[in-house]
């Protein structure tokens, strides 16, 4: 119990300690694709660059915006973070501490659970940004979420079991570039970021948030992308490092590439061509596997 326990508290600090660094090699990134200098100043190649950054965001005076439920506005980004956390439940790690039957219901109900504090932390703010992003994410991550569902569903079958487990398969590859527009679409990031819509909508949900409350919010949206990105590495390539490492890549130079979609395209795509997509490699699937 107590070695449990443990377990838990370190897999709590590595997520947080990664997500400060893979923000900072974002933002490298991102400053070479568009030949500009990214954060280089602090310490050596601007390391010490997120932790500061940090700090800085720790220390900002959270107002609580008039008409505003206060205890629903500072509940809510702190589930947002513990959803984010308990998704990191599912995978199958090298001893099984956490590993568990049933995994990948857990985790679609994790998901599913996700937009309720997205569209409760838009709503709470009584701010009509914050209700537009509230409204446009969850619309978009229920719509993905049934596609997104299907695709995972064929991966169950394939493997034959409703759990997570480290394997490499071709025959999977087919579903790979399907699956890469479900992360982007499920995570909110670019070209599929709606929920933000800096141009229209300043941040969308999380405009009236700040200090604590916004960091919450933030690491739970990274610690996301960080999932996902392992995620695809355990179920496409046998959990390599390396993978993960250009997965995330792959996200980053997509939000670099891409310009925003427009919403209704963007909601087209889904219910005109990933969804019937879906059903067709489920349906594939199921023939060969059952």
């Amino acid at each position: 119990m107590i070695l449990m326990f443990i377990h838990i508290i370190l897999l709590m600090v590595f997520v947080v300690q990664a997500i400060a660094f893979v923000t900072l090699y974002e933002r490298h990134l991102l400053g070479g694709s568009q030949q500009r200098i990214g954060p280089n100043k602090v310490s050596f190649m601007g390391l010490l660059q997120a932790i500061f950054d940090g700090i800085k965001l720790l220390k900002k005076e959270q107002l609580l915006p008039l008409n505003a439920s206060e205890v629903s506005f500072v509940l809510v980004p702190g589930v947002f973070f513990i959803v984010m956390y308990l998704e990191w439940f599912v995978l199958p790690y090298f001893y099984d501490f956490m590993t568990f039957e049933f995994s990948v219901m857990f985790f679609l109900c994790l998901i599913g659970f996700s937009v309720y504090t997205t569209l409760i932390s838009g709503a709470v703010s009584k701010s009509k940004y914050g209700m537009v992003g509230a409204i446009r994410a969850s619309s978009q991550s229920i719509s993905y979420e049934i596609a997104f569902s299907l695709y995972l569903l064929s991966v169950v079958i394939h493997i034959n079991m409703f759990y997570f487990c480290s394997f490499f398969n071709l025959s999977l590859f087919v579903i790979y570039l399907p699956f890469l527009f479900m992360v982007l679409a499920e995570l909110n990031r670019a070209p599929f970021d709606f929920a933000e819509g800096e141009s229209e909508l300043v941040s969308g949900y999380n405009v009236e948030y700040s200090s604590v409350a916004f960091v919450l919010l933030f690491l739970g949206e990274y610690g996301a992308l960080l999932f996902f990105s392992t995620l695809t590495s355990v179920l496409f390539f046998s959990f390599s490092f390396i993978v993960i490492y250009v997965m995330f890549s792959v996200l980053v130079f997509i939000r670099s590439s891409y310009p925003r979609f427009r919403y209704d395209m963007m909601m087209s795509f889904f219910w005109f061509k990933l969804l019937p997509v879906s059903l067709i490699f489920l349906g594939y699937f199921v023939m060969i596997f059952l």
